[in-house]
């Protein structure tokens, strides 16, 4: 008898089991009839995003093109040109420079000597001549005059007046006399 009770504990064990296990998976079926719908907003969200319009590729060329135009002339505005660094340097080389924009002039015996003492004028003239004349063999240089230039510069009279030369993009004039020194003008063209 106890051998009879124990198969009918067993077969009734058997025959629980399944009914134990058809729980979990009526709750699995639950679980995955909760989860449907959030596939569902899933799958509508990637729609939305596939719906917006993508940007076109012709208005993005143009967008960088207009960057790269304003980055360029913004770079050209803050450089500045070959004349005025030339005009900037001759300024730290001598010192004292006149003129502004389209010229300017270096002089070798600046006209504020003329009120000076003769003793002040002995001791500032001989440095700011060396001066003077380091910038304009600077000048003469960099706006691609040659060395003949810088020459008969040297060996102007006061009797030969005002003498120039020329470049494609400027022009240098000079003119000496002893009183006054040597003096020389830079244009832009």
């Amino acid at each position: 008898m106890s051998e009879e009770i124990k198969e009918q504990d067993s077969l009734a064990a058997e025959n629980e089991a399944p009914e134990e296990t058809a729980p979990v998976a009526e709750e699995t079926a639950e679980v995955t009839e909760e989860t449907a719908p959030a596939a569902e907003e899933t799958a509508e969200v990637v729609t939305e995003e596939e719906a917006k319009p993508k940007p076109n590729k012709k208005k993005l060329a143009i967008i960088a093109a207009a960057a790269v135009v304003v980055i360029v002339i913004a770079i050209i505005l803050m450089v500045p040109s070959k004349f005025k660094r030339v005009r900037n340097e001759c300024v730290q080389i001598a010192g004292r420079i006149t003129g502004s924009g389209d010229y300017f002039m270096i002089d070798t015996y600046p006209d504020e000597y003329e009120n000076m003492d003769d003793m002040m004028v002995a001791l500032l003239a001989p440095g700011a001549q060396e001066d003077a004349l380091e910038a304009i063999k600077y000048a003469n240089e960099e706006l691609g005059f040659n060395g003949s230039v810088y020459s008969k510069m040297m060996q102007t009279s006061a009797l030969m007046g005002r003498q120039s030369e020329e470049t494609n993009k400027y022009k240098v004039s000079w003119t000496y006399h002893p009183n006054d020194g040597l003096e020389v003008t830079y244009e832009k063209k």
